[in-house]
């Protein structure tokens, strides 16, 4: 048995703004789960840290806080809330991070799980 309906959608991606020039997409994901798109975030945010390096990336390590501050930035994705966050490196390119809803998407359901849960994209 099929049962269609809407389900929440949320989405996060990696974005660097230069200061002359276009900006350059580095990827991201769409999700049914806020906690993947958050999680992908997190983990992008992780790697942006590490490549700056300090005092960069200082910023970044405090916004990754503990598993409660993940379990607020989860719960503020669901009720709307949009996730942000830009570090600016020395030659003055922003990352900018950013999980938020995307809205609502037709799922199908057959056994209480949404067909096609995720896709993710990098580019190039």
């Amino acid at each position: 048995m099929s049962v269609t309906g809407e389900v929440a959608v949320y989405r996060a991606e990696l974005v660097v703004h230069r200061p002359s020039g276009a900006p350059i997409d580095l990827g991201g994901v769409v999700s049914y789960s806020p906690r993947r798109a958050a999680r992908w975030m997190r983990t992008r945010a992780g790697q942006v840290a590490q490549q700056l390096g300090v005092p960069h990336g200082a910023g970044v390590r405090d916004w990754l806080g503990e598993r409660g501050d993940f379990d607020r930035a989860v719960a503020a994705l669901v009720s709307g809330t949009p996730l942000t966050l830009t570090v600016v490196d020395a030659e003055g390119c922003a990352y900018a991070l950013v999980a938020r809803p995307g809205g609502m998407a037709v799922g199908a359901f057959g056994n209480g799980a949404p067909q096609g849960r995720e896709a993710t994209w990098l580019a190039a």
